[in-house]
């Protein structure tokens, strides 16, 4: 079940706007270092076309999904692209019933507790608290209090910095992008070998 993947690896890796040519040698990296769960943002050049191209290629190598996903027509275009699960910015229940309908996984953006709630009451299998550094870790703290049997993915200006802070207030998941995704090879390694020693 992928929600139990997520919580056990704890880390979605975030592609936004990465040139197609660089996705495969990103991919094998990331591979490389135990990381496999990956998403590719529609709001990103050929977006599509990758999910596509990664699926066909890797196949149950990589758990891939769509992301930025604001629409039912989306979501019906990123299913049949190759996309196991779908995350948006927000709270849309007609999105959520639609990656439900087709079988996918649906991870809404959400940063109140209404829209938390909203979000919960439509099927979402996990929320993703955006933007998680604006809002910081003890918000996550704060909100298990009310809504303590909801799963959550911090999102949205995670680093090596606060990974740590954010995983210890509650978040079951960390979706990073930009900060793991526009780093050296080397860097890549170092980064991933820091996020697996604070697992919790």
């Amino acid at each position: 079940m992928l929600i139990d993947k997520l919580k056990k690896d704890k880390v979605v890796v975030i592609f936004r706007n990465v040139p197609q040519v660089e996705l495969r040698g990103m991919v094998d990296l990331l591979l490389k270092q135990g990381l496999n769960i990956m998403e590719v943002t529609l709001d990103s050049p050929g977006a599509l076309d990758s999910i596509h191209s990664l699926k066909k290629e890797y196949g149950d190598e990589i758990v891939l999904g769509a992301g930025t996903v604001t629409t039912v027509d989306a979501v019906k275009a990123a299913q049949e692209s190759g996309a196991e699960f779908i995350i948006s910015p927000h709270v849309d229940r007609q999105v959520i019933h639609a990656a439900k309908e087709k079988g996918l996984y649906s991870i809404p953006g959400a940063m109140t507790p209404t829209e938390i709630y909203h979000a919960d009451s439509a099927g979402a299998d996990m929320i993703k608290i955006f933007p998680a550094s604006t809002l910081g870790p003890d918000y996550i703290k704060q909100l298990r209090g009310p809504f303590s049997n909801l799963s959550y993915m911090a999102t949205g200006g995670v680093n090596e910095h606060n990974a740590d802070a954010f995983l210890k207030s509650g978040a079951a998941v960390l979706g990073i992008g930009s900060a793991l995704t526009k780093l050296g090879d080397k860097d890549v390694e170092a980064f991933i070998k820091k996020l697996k020693s604070i697992h919790i």
